[in-house]
């Protein structure tokens, strides 16, 4: 059910290599996810003290790493508990909340994009939109077994977008028209999710 897009997929050799050296030298779960946090304020300081959008994209892919590592330690360590998976779901959404504040700063004396967009409102929209896709997964898993990791912009994809664009931002500008196409990105990941999830949950109802 879930998307096959995942960059996951991709990252995950890596990600179980550094969970299994990461576990070896004692970190538990629970301190992968702050390591996971401390990044993202690493990011807002290194975008909002320094205005250095490199530095602030390696962070935001550190984060995007480390959001894959605890559950790795878990699920090597066996210590995958119900007050983690809380943990972990609280500093995700703490960790994106700070990332986007950090943008939301750097962009607030910004021009207008194209003349007529408010930059403030696009990062607005985004962080919004963001979690509303992250929302809309777990309402459904909670009425339902099954994972409603559905559509494009997932958390590891948004922190990947946010890590490559402001990586190309830093040479070569145009960091307003990448963070508009990101709010278009992850609006049409709601809606997309939201329809999908809609017709899957009547498809369980009629029992199909």
């Amino acid at each position: 059910m879930a998307s096959k897009f995942r960059l996951r997929r991709i990252f995950r050799p890596f990600i179980k290599l550094l969970a299994k050296i990461l576990s070896k030298m004692g970190v538990n779960p629970n301190l992968a996810t702050i390591i996971m946090l401390c990044f993202s304020i690493f990011s807002f300081f290194a975008l909002v003290f320094f205005f250095n959008l490199f530095f602030f994209s390696i962070f935001v892919f550190l984060v995007g790493i480390f959001d894959g590592v605890d559950g790795a330690i878990a699920r090597i360590k066996n210590r995958a508990t119900t007050f983690g998976g809380f943990f972990d779901s609280i500093m995700d959404r703490t960790s994106e909340f700070v990332i986007f504040f950090a943008l939301l700063l750097y962009c607030w004396n910004s021009i207008l994009l194209w003349g007529f967009l408010d930059m403030k409102l696009i990062i607005i929209i985004s962080f919004l939109s963001s979690i509303m896709v992250s929302y809309l997964r777990a309402r459904a898993e909670t009425f339902y077994k099954g994972d409603f990791d559905i559509g494009l912009m997932a958390r590891s994809e948004r922190l990947f977008y946010l890590f490559v664009t402001m990586l190309i931002a830093n040479f070569y500008g145009f960091v307003n028209e990448f963070l508009f196409l990101f709010m278009i990105l992850v609006i049409a990941t709601v809606y997309f999710r939201y329809f999908k999830i809609k017709k899957l949950i009547r498809n369980f109802e009629k029992g199909d």
